[in-house]
């Protein structure tokens, strides 16, 4: 008898994230923030999701946002302020919900 096996939140889902910045040393922690982010997935496109910014690199200002997505293989990715939406930025403002989108609602 065939079992089915559900692969969701393995290797075989997992994406590169496109618009990642790489990895840092030497950032500081910071106390974790809502954001919204705007991802660019390999395989998927680019999508706005909820995310939580928690540590900055002062050097360039990227910050590491924890995604919670069966997609990301790691914790999070490090990402641009360009790439992040929090309550009281000025600018621009996005969806509560965009899928596969990259064009915030101004």
């Amino acid at each position: 008898m065939n079992e089915y096996v559900d692969y969701r939140g393995t290797w075989r889902e997992w994406q590169k994230i496109l618009n990642d910045q790489g990895a840092r040393r030497g950032a500081e922690d910071r106390d974790p923030m809502a954001v919204r982010a705007r991802v660019e997935w390999e395989r998927d496109g680019p999508e706005w999701m909820d995310g939580e910014a928690v540590r900055i690199d002062r050097r360039d200002g990227a910050i590491f946002v924890r995604l919670h997505d069966g997609r990301c293989s790691t914790l999070g990715a490090w990402l641009t302020p360009d790439d992040l939406w929090w309550e009281g930025k000025s600018g621009i403002a996005c969806q509560k919900s965009v899928k596969n989108d990259a064009t915030p609602k101004l």
